[in-house]
């Protein structure tokens, strides 16, 4: 029994040992701009790692692509529970090459459903996809996109009662003849004269 006991409080302190080791030191130790936070109240848990370049620091995070469209995506960034962030757009360049599950990918290769690495801008507010372009990193401001309506299906129009019949169709093709045939008389009578 000694031991069941001594077992379980050793797994119990595994597990926030565990939960830690997620979430890098780096993500911890990084001062998010009060803009940032919020903007994106759960950055510190979407960090993957802190990396510098161009002598600012940005936040690595994963987001998983929901639209694409002509220099623009919508992303949706992973959060360690499972869940996701609201909608994010990122402006990009036709031309970019983007990370996609560690593997550099022309922007037009990439699916809906597939999974990015992007940088978030520890300071100011701003979000861009990680890529190979060596110049610096164009942010597209951090905020929420708005979602798109939900597509609703039209229903069909109802079906109109069956009232109504050619009869009248009829008549008027009647009429157009007879005023025909009684023009045509007329002009042989003048004819005949």
């Amino acid at each position: 029994m000694k031991a069941f006991f001594g077992l379980g409080s050793l797994v119990l302190a595994l597990i926030p040992a565990a939960a830690m080791a997620q979430q890098p030191a780096a993500c911890e130790r990084v001062e998010f701009s009060q803009e940032v936070l919020a903007r994106f109240p759960n950055i510190r848990a979407a960090c993957l790692d802190v990396i510098s370049r161009d002598g600012q620091e940005l936040a690595v995070v994963q987001a998983q692509l929901l639209r694409r469209s002509s220099g623009r995506m919508t992303v949706r960034v992973r959060l360690p529970d499972g869940t996701q962030s609201a909608p994010l757009g990122i402006n990009v360049k036709r031309s970019a090459r983007v990370n996609v599950n560690g593997r550099m990918t022309p922007i037009e290769d990439v699916a809906i459903g597939q999974q990015l690495t992007a940088y978030v801008h520890v300071s100011d507010p701003g979000i861009a996809l990680a890529s190979e372009e060596t110049g610096p990193v164009e942010f597209t401001p951090l905020a929420a996109e708005p979602e798109p309506a939900p597509v609703e299906t039209v229903a069909a129009a109802p079906e109109m009662p069956k009232t109504a019949t050619r009869l009248p169709l009829a008549g008027t093709i009647g009429l157009v003849l007879l005023a025909l045939g009684a023009g045509l008389a007329i002009m042989r009578r003048r004819a005949q004269a």
